[in-house]
């Protein structure tokens, strides 16, 4: 479904501008109304995630499990290489998981937002259907970003190769003083630059889905939006952030209370690293933490993508005065 063939009953809640608190119920609201349907879609990279750490959770047992009943522990060096193994495969996984789940998650709120219900796999065949262009999207993303970071990496690499040098002669603390101001700078602008961009593309993804527009134009469509509105769009999802960071930590607290009053029973019962039971407790509290981990995960993801659809909608509210067909952008942006 797109927006052209939209009832006009599925128009947004608030067909105008939005002030933060309007944008907050908003969000609020639309995470009770589908919070089954964005949980189920924010499952998949948080699975990603589980399956990741379980299986570093794993290597790390494998390694110590003999050391934890008392026994003698094996050469670390082969599980330590797989875990070398897993960390890479993860980072070269994650970008695909992630083409993969924005423009579903993005899809399905933003139709929840214009009131139309989507189903989980509705919303994946749209993440899939262009794949290719939802990944170039997020590679151009993740290059806007890692660019800088290489350059500021080779800046502080040859002033670490200048101040050794350096050293040898009379000016060595003259330039160590030099330098150590330099890189705390230059890490600090990296950071403001990190966080602009990611202002500056937070409404790609949308854009890309919602206005059916390639990788590129997406961009530049959410450039387009974001201009002027970059704090705004800060305070809103700091907001979301602070919210979803108070639901972990209750969430933490209650699994922390539960696993200490677990422990208390296991040490009355003379549970000691040498019984049988010591090692299935421990994996179940390995368990445990990773289940809250991929819950807290999942419901971080649906909320600011809950918040990026309203966000994305109200700019362009803001931007065009009204939310214009698909087929009525791509020819504006041709």
């Amino acid at each position: 479904m797109n927006e052209s063939t939209m009832p006009a009953s599925s128009a947004p809640a608030h067909p105008f501008p939005m002030t933060f608190g309007q944008l907050f119920d908003r969000t609020y609201r639309l995470m009770r109304a589908n919070l089954r349907l964005f949980l189920g879609i924010a499952a998949v990279p948080s699975s990603a995630i589980f399956v990741v750490f379980a299986a570093i959770t794993g290597i790390f047992f494998v390694t110590l499990a003999p050391q934890i009943s008392g026994g003698v522990a094996p050469p670390p060096t082969m599980p330590l290489c797989l875990l070398g193994v897993f960390i890479g495969a993860f980072y070269l996984i994650l970008p695909l998981v992630y083409a993969l789940y924005m423009p579903a998650a993005s899809y399905a709120a933003t139709q929840a937002d214009r009131g139309a219900t989507v189903t989980l796999c509705e919303a994946y065949a749209v993440g899939w259907r262009r794949f290719g262009r939802h990944l170039w999207l997020m590679i151009l993303c993740l290059l806007y970003i890692l660019v800088p970071v290489l350059a500021c990496l080779l800046v502080v690499g040859l002033g670490a190769i200048l101040m050794h040098f350096a050293m040898a002669g009379n000016s060595g603390p003259l330039v160590s003083f030099l330098l150590i101001p330099l890189g705390m700078l230059l890490y600090l602008a990296l950071a403001v630059y990190s966080v602009l961009i990611m202002l500056r593309f937070s409404l790609a993804y949308p854009a890309c889905v919602v206005e059916q527009l390639p990788a590129w134009a997406s961009l530049q469509r959410s450039a387009q939006l974001t201009k002027g509105a970059k704090g705004r769009i800060f305070l809103v999802l700091l907001v979301v952030y602070a919210l979803t960071y108070a639901v972990s930590m209750v969430c933490m607290v209650v699994f922390f209370a539960v696993g200490a009053l677990v422990a208390l029973v296991a040490v009355l019962a003379q549970v000691t690293p040498g019984s049988p039971a010591f090692v299935p407790l421990i994996c179940l509290a390995a368990l445990g933490v990773l289940v809250v981990m991929i819950i807290t995960c999942m419901f971080s993801y649906a909320a600011f993508t809950t918040a990026l659809a309203v966000l994305y909608h109200d700019q362009r509210l803001r931007t065009d005065g009204h939310l214009s067909a698909p087929g009525q952008l791509a020819e504006a942006q041709a």
